[in-house]
């Protein structure tokens, strides 16, 4: 199973949908035609670690920032009502790389507020194994067995 962004943005977009109605969700900032409300997934780090077996811990660092119209006046109510919602639905979500599906667990979660926006900040922690592509067996054409004196 990969892990990139793209997917993991998208397995999130599809997870969160029905806890967001209405909000749109980009996978990176968008500099133009951004309307809110909105979600976006920023990657903040990445980091990946040798275990046993020819396996890797990979640790990938998130960034789900939730914007809103700036000019209410009940913005920080709006933000504290979503953080508590991310909090209740963000312990697990289903991930998808389009070949298979499995739950992913998230871990140090947490948020703040700016001014203009929520950040929700959480670690994926997941254990990667690369592709093998090496050929394990060849098939022998001319082999005479031969025994020599």
């Amino acid at each position: 199973m990969t892990y990139t962004i793209e997917t993991i943005a998208k397995s999130l977009a599809d997870y969160l949908a029905p806890t967001f109605p209405g909000v749109k969700f980009y996978e990176d900032p968008n500099q133009q035609g951004t309307e809110p409300p909105c979600l976006f997934l920023q990657q903040r780090y990445s980091n990946i670690r040798p275990q046993l077996g020819g396996f890797f811990m990979r640790t990938i660092g998130l960034d789900l920032v939730y914007l809103v119209d700036y000019n209410l006046p009940n913005l920080q109510q709006i933000y504290q009502a979503a953080a508590e919602n991310l909090d209740m639905v963000m312990e697990t979500f289903p991930y998808s790389d389009g070949t298979e599906s499995v739950r992913v667990r998230t871990y140090e979660r947490k948020w703040d507020i700016d001014l203009t926006e929520l950040h929700y900040q959480f670690e994926l922690r997941v254990r990667v194994k690369p592709a093998d592509d090496s050929v394990k067996m060849q098939r022998i054409e001319n082999y005479t067995e031969r025994v020599t004196e």
